[in-house]
């Protein structure tokens, strides 16, 4: 009886396998592809290294220009996109500095 359950207990820990590990990583990927070729000229984002900016100009090659402050654009990696915010640099502008 064990003998027949080895095969079950193989595919049990697949199928669990893909549920927590595989699955959730393509989503993630799914969503930074669909990410980066929503990302347009104005959008505020941030870096994967936590750099707060506006795209400035969208380049060939995967690269774009982001404006980090007034005549200071740096040039990063499309992918290095983490997400758009949504006003966050216009609110913390907005607000003096303490």
């Amino acid at each position: 009886m064990s003998g027949l359950l080895l095969p079950v207990y193989i595919i049990i820990f697949v199928v669990l396998i893909y549920f927590v590990g595989i699955r959730p990583q393509q989503k993630r990927r799914k969503e930074m592809e669909l990410l980066s070729s929503s990302l347009r000229v104005g959008d505020e984002v941030v870096t994967t290294s936590g750099i707060y900016g506006i795209v400035s100009e969208i380049e060939e090659g995967g690269t774009l220009l982001l404006q980090i402050a007034e005549d200071v654009d740096i040039r990063i990696a499309q992918a290095s996109v983490a997400r758009k915010t949504s006003g966050e640099l216009a609110a913390a502008a907005a607000e003096p500095a303490a």
